[in-house]
């Protein structure tokens, strides 16, 4: 068993890329700090792995995600954003050496390869070919939503992945991405939490049929084998805007956090067999 963080959040083995911020200032690099959780949150609120003190940085700012094969950095929707190797960041993988910039701070990216070792922590993925890509069907509607991004933000505010028109949904509230091959959801530091099966998680790994929670919203979780509504006919991505659940409009945010992203990660599917025609 993988080890676990206080938070229930898995330990990347050292099977895994092994990742550490480096703090670049003006007497140069800092001392490395290894983030060895499969998320690393970086923002102004106690909780965070790293935490910025600042009026320009957000309660939670940006989140780093290892999948055990990829590391990716990830914009929370903030007002004053990120910055990546000096251009504006969104969702970005990380690659070793790149240079993250948030407010006036300043963090080179060390990347570890795995260890190759027989001393090494192993993992063996699944095998199985059960279908491991969720869709979410809101319980209330029916409606099917699939992510198109390999981590994707849900949250009350305009800009995230998935926008819940609700007020018990904090702006940002969590994450929904692979690790090791398994979905998971990762809570962002939120007001209310978030459940599964009726349960508050920090960090859990989602299975068919299982029960999520955001707020008062309920998604029944579905797992298919392959992402809809991706790629289209000419082999470009499709490209529409955010999905809000509600018809009603959001509040305005009233701190610092307002949308900076316009582009579409989630796709509306109609009807669940066309993500599982190809079975």
């Amino acid at each position: 068993m993988a080890s676990r963080t206080t938070d229930g959040a898995p330990i990347v083995p050292e099977s895994g890329s092994r990742l550490s911020l480096v703090p670049i200032g003006k007497g140069g690099p800092g001392t490395p700090i290894e983030c060895r959780r499969c998320v690393t949150l970086l923002g102004s609120r106690n909780g965070c792995k790293i935490v910025l003190k600042r009026k320009t940085v957000a309660a939670a700012h940006v989140a780093i995600v290892n999948t055990g094969a990829h590391i990716y950095a990830v914009d929370l929707v903030t007002k004053h954003g990120a910055q990546l190797n000096g251009l504006k960041m969104e969702h970005e993988e990380l690659n070793d050496g790149d240079m993250l910039q948030i407010a006036t701070w300043s963090f080179r990216v060390d990347i570890a390869q795995p260890m190759r070792s027989d001393e090494a922590d192993l993992h063996t993925f699944d095998l199985d070919p059960t279908p491991h890509i969720v869709a979410l069907e809101h319980v209330e509607s029916g409606r099917i939503l699939q992510s198109i991004r390999e981590v994707c933000v849900v949250g009350r505010r305009s800009g995230c992945d998935i926008v819940i028109s609700d007020s018990q949904v904090s702006r940002t509230h969590c994450l929904l991405f692979d690790y090791l091959g398994h979905p998971a959801v990762y809570d962002l530091l939120s007001r209310n939490e978030t459940w599964v099966n009726d349960n508050a998680v920090a960090y859990h790994e989602l299975k068919d049929d299982d029960l999520l929670g955001i707020g008062d919203t309920k998604f029944r979780l579905r797992l298919v084998e392959s992402k809809v509504g991706k790629v289209g006919s000419n082999g470009k991505s499709k490209e529409t805007a955010p999905v809000s659940l509600e018809s009603r409009s959001i509040p305005p945010d009233e701190i610092d956090i307002e949308s900076t992203e316009k582009s579409q990660r989630w796709r509306i599917v109609e009807n669940l067999e066309k993500a599982t025609r190809k079975r």
